[in-house]
């Protein structure tokens, strides 16, 4: 899992063929909590936009420090079934 702490960033998937912008990031955002909840691929490409810096957290770190969180994270996958594989 990545959050943005400096610049901006862009997430893309293939859609139809044609790479496809799905998603902006800019500083506070965070992205590839699916993969870890999941346990799967990402979805996405995250393409930086901009000079970034982020932060990265690691599968076990994830479970460990976001225990209870997860659940809340859980509930937000809901908003990307727009994105679904195309």
């Amino acid at each position: 899992m990545f959050f943005l702490v400096e610049g901006e960033a862009f997430a893309s998937k293939m859609i139809d063929g044609k790479e496809t912008e799905v998603k902006a990031y800019s500083v506070g955002d965070y992205f590839g909590e699916l993969a870890l909840l999941r346990n799967e691929p990402r979805a996405a490409n995250v393409i930086a936009r901009s000079a970034c810096t982020l932060v990265s957290v690691d599968r076990h770190a994830f479970k460990r420090m976001l225990g209870p969180l997860e659940e809340l994270l859980k509930r937000n996958i809901d908003l990307y079934v727009q994105y679904k594989k195309a």
